[in-house]
């Protein structure tokens, strides 16, 4: 395999200095990643040359002519044999170390939510008047108004989750900001192969998008960008993105994505004896996709009584669907601190059911049916900690809703899944998503309260993972501090459209 560019810029710039790094592709094959050698002398060059293209070619596109380009783009992907996605489904793998067929599977269904009608549909949804964008439209209540997007944003992405920064630069342009990107190297190629397919069908387009890779926390590069920045948008760890947040000038926006909670809610009529295998396999999918990395994925699974299957048993059938995930889609290797706080989990979780006097508590894979069904236990990976499920028979016993990630979840038990919410509002900074397996009967007074939580976007279980508005019961809107006195929403942070929406409204004019 040749050389492999991890970076895009536009077509009239150019970068002197590469350094080089190695990967060994899916197929066996070798390939060489390079990337430029960067200061911060050439950041801002960088930056002034995608302003410069946004300013000359971007700002005159219409929302519908950005909606348009960006769908052509997505539509080769839909070809196997396109030789970016190839390039994706061969080094991805390799660099995240995420299993082959897993993200041939997932950037298949991932980057068709950016087809045309998908694309109107988010921007009718999001704004009451997308042309607003374009031009001075009148307001029911008299007057005119015209949205204005960052002439250029700076965009930091994570590397959890392939596919994330696509989402992110399209909702840049689509407010028609320049986007100066800085990659992670351990994922630094779905934006770079993104670009190149924008660039395949409208190079003016391209031209206003950078994509570069440097190690984070290299301050001077982080520090360059930030300050050419209109606008600020960064995923990642907390600490990461608490790292940016004080050298981002005061007035200036930053929208952060950082580390967030899920959980799911088990009714008891989805364990009916003809339900309960589909319910239990779509619980594993969550759990499995992306070994949990996307800040949708659950961490705490609350099961309801009164079903077919006991929440022991459903505790007991979800690890042995998490084996045959790992037989299947095999868990990327997780780092030893991560390994770690999966074994200090298990060993806590084990120790306490002894001090609670439950007796013994680990079950092996295909061993579950020994532990008592009315005690806490762990059902874990035979070797490893590729998966664990932790079963706790009341709320009190769970120590955390959070856990390690890695395939690692919390199986709770309760009476009621409404049971379940008062537990949650400690974690209300951080929840995001809620996955639930209930009757329609049921579902509206649920989600009624569920909001009420600080959860964004309830969906049902088997597609928290996969933020498509078909898949999606609820999105709950709340106010922002940049849009609140602007009586503007604030929609959910899974859809990503916080930078379109409260940066474009930041700076709305008006006329009369």
């Amino acid at each position: 395999m040749s050389d492999v560019d991890i970076f895009h810029a536009p077509r009239d710039f150019e970068f002197h200095d590469f350094d080089t790094r190695n990967v060994t592709a899916s197929d066996g094959g070798t390939a060489t990643l390079r990337f430029p050698r960067l200061d911060a002398d050439a950041v801002h060059a960088l930056a002034a040359s995608v302003r410069r293209h946004r300013a000359e070619k971007l700002a005159r596109y219409s929302t519908d002519g950005i909606v348009d380009v960006i769908a052509r783009a997505v539509e080769l992907w839909t070809d196997p044999e396109y030789p970016e996605r190839r390039l994706a489904e061969r080094l991805i793998p390799a660099v995240t170390g995420y299993d082959a067929s897993m993200v041939r599977i997932e950037l298949k269904r991932y980057m068709r939510m950016f087809r045309r009608r998908e694309l109107l549909r988010f921007v009718d949804d999001e704004l009451n008047c997308p042309q607003m964008l374009d031009e001075y439209r009148p307001n029911r209540s008299g007057g005119y108004t015209r949205l204005y997007g960052p002439e250029l944003s700076f965009h930091v992405f994570s590397s959890n989750v392939p596919g994330i920064p696509v989402w992110s630069m399209t909702m840049g342009l689509l407010t028609k900001s320049a986007i100066l990107g800085k990659s992670s190297f351990d994922e630094p190629l779905m934006p770079v192969l993104f670009a190149r397919s924008l660039a395949s069908v409208d190079p003016d387009m391209a031209d206003a998008l950078a994509i570069v890779p440097w190690r984070g926390g290299t301050v001077d590069l982080e520090d360059a960008a930030i300050g050419e920045a209109d606008a600020v948008v960064a995923y990642g760890s907390s600490h990461t993105t608490e790292a940016i947040r004080p050298r981002v000038r005061a007035g200036k926006p930053f929208l952060s994505y950082g580390a967030k909670i899920g959980f799911s809610l088990i009714g008891r009529e989805a364990l009916r004896a003809d339900l309960y295998a589909g319910t239990v396999h779509r619980m594993a999918i969550d759990v499995a996709t992306y070994d949990q990395q996307s800040c949708l994925a659950p961490q705490t699974m609350f099961v309801e009584r009164g079903g077919a299957m006991s929440p022991a048993q459903v505790a007991e059938l979800l690890a042995s669907e998490l084996d045959g995930q790992q037989r299947k889609y095999p868990r990327s290797t997780p780092s030893e601190e991560e390994s770690m706080a999966i074994q200090r989990l298990r060993s806590t979780a084990q120790m306490k059911a002894l001090m609670l006097g439950a007796g013994p508590m680990a079950a092996a894979a295909g061993n579950a049916d020994d532990a008592p069904s009315d005690d806490p236990f762990v059902v874990q990976s035979r070797s490893g900690t590729d998966w664990t499920v932790l079963y706790y028979p009341s709320i009190g016993m769970a120590d955390s809703l959070s856990t390690p990630l890695n395939r690692t979840v919390n199986i709770v038990a309760v009476d009621h899944v409404e049971d379940a919410l008062p537990t949650l509002r400690p974690y209300a900074q951080w929840l995001q998503t809620c996955g639930v397996a209930l009757a329609p009967d049921r579902l509206f007074d649920v989600a009624q309260r569920v909001g009420e939580t600080g959860i964004d976007r309830i969906c049902p279980v088997g597609e928290m993972n996969r933020a498509n508005s078909y898949e999606t019961f609820f999105r709950i809107e709340r106010k922002s501090s940049l849009c609140s006195s602007l009586k503007t929403r604030r929609l959910p942070d899974v859809w990503r459209w916080s930078l379109a929406q409260a940066v474009a409204s930041e700076r709305r004019s008006h006329a009369v």
